[in-house]
């Protein structure tokens, strides 16, 4: 009996015992959460980065980010709508005191960054297109990461993004902006054989048209991230223009008095005569055509001085190099108007006539070589 009292107070003892220790834990965690306060949970993507006890401010500073990047956004741009990449989620949580963050703290982290910007600084010698090819950008990627900056006109010193920073927060803005725009004008191009080549006569002049379009644009992190034509609409229809483009290569004689390279007489044939100072039978390479002192003198067909000068016997002339082998030759003249290496285009004003070198007259002495040899200028005027 006296054994069994005993092993009763024991487990009695032990029961009091832990629901001393159970009652003493409830208290605690009485204790703990009534220590709690009410805060805001910040998370990205569900996790959590912080929490503070102040909701309105975190929205405050969490909007101020945003709009920071509608600052460039233009004031006739519609429907704009800026939000974050990433989800941003504020709970309501209880915490303890020692949990929380300051405002300063929680501004830091929304507005961290990632990756600073790569910024290029231009130096002497620089151009968008030597920049892009030396750090092999594509030029389309530098003129939209850099749309404040001219293309053609840049100076040392200036910086250039080549990739922009990244935020840890993205903010894309969206929006649609309507621009009126010139529409080009289509131009009709009618061969004529009456105009040397290379030449043109406008017959109807071309206006450009207009018309409105809307684009719908993204901009990531402050740059342009795609832009997509929503709507054109045409205000004015563009008036297409008509040019006639002359096909003539060569020059032509077109009567007895006007021989293509220049107007005037013919006084001497080519082929075999007597020489008109020295009455000595020789041939003659060329054609002489008598002109008025100073009568323009005109280029057979496009074509590179070869010499351009004077001469005893040739006096002030003018050589011609063209395609296939063809050279054209110009004697005797008063005044030369071009110069070795120059390029001329059929019909071009070359020189004038004069009496100069081994000359008895005023007059033009025109003769065409190919590869080294006379031909007869009358296969090709």
């Amino acid at each position: 009996m006296r054994r069994s009292r005993k092993l009763r107070k024991e487990v009695i003892f032990v029961l009091i015992v832990i629901a001393g220790i159970f009652i003493s834990n409830i208290t605690i965690s009485a204790y703990k959460e009534i220590s709690k306060i009410k805060a805001y949970q910040m998370s990205v993507d569900g996790k959590v980065w912080f929490v503070v006890q102040d909701k309105l401010a975190l929205e405050n500073i969490i909007e101020t980010y945003k709009s920071s990047y509608l600052k460039d956004i233009k004031e006739n741009a519609e429907q704009v709508v800026a939000k974050f990449d990433q989800d941003i989620q504020i709970t309501e949580v209880r915490v303890e005191k020692d949990t929380l963050i300051s405002l300063e703290e929680a501004q830091i982290k929304i507005t961290a960054i990632e990756k600073e910007a790569t910024i290029y600084t231009v130096v002497s010698g620089d151009s968008f297109w030597a920049i892009a090819k030396k750090h092999d950008i594509p030029l389309a990627t530098i003129i939209n990461l850099n749309p404040n900056l001219d293309p053609e006109l840049i100076f040392v010193g200036t910086k250039i993004v080549f990739e922009p920073k990244d935020p840890v927060l993205d903010v894309v803005v969206s929006f649609q902006t309507t621009m009126l725009e010139d529409i080009p004008y289509d131009t009709e191009y009618i061969k004529d054989a009456s105009l040397y080549s290379g030449s043109r006569v406008v017959v109807k002049k071309g206006q450009e048209g207009s018309k409105e379009v809307t684009y719908g644009m993204s901009i990531r992190n402050g740059y342009v991230s795609e832009t997509i034509v929503l709507k054109e609409l045409e205000k004015v229809a563009p008036v297409g223009s008509v040019i006639r483009v002359g096909t003539m290569r060569t020059l032509s004689k077109t009567s007895n008095s006007n021989f293509g390279v220049v107007s005037g007489q013919l006084s001497s044939n080519y082929g075999w005569r007597n020489d008109p100072i020295s009455g000595i039978r020789k041939f003659h390479n060329g054609l002489d055509i008598a002109s008025n002192y100073g009568t323009p003198i005109y280029s057979y067909t496009n074509g590179t001085v070869s010499e351009a000068g004077w001469d005893n016997t040739k006096g002030y002339y003018v050589m011609i190099q063209h395609n296939g082998g063809i050279k054209t030759i110009y004697l005797h003249m008063s005044k030369v108007l071009v110069s070795k290496g120059q390029s001329v285009k059929v019909g071009q004003k070359i020189g004038q006539v004069g009496s100069t070198g081994y000359s008895t007259g005023s007059h033009l002495h025109f003769s065409v070589m190919k590869n080294g040899s006379y031909l007869n200028p009358w296969d090709y005027l």
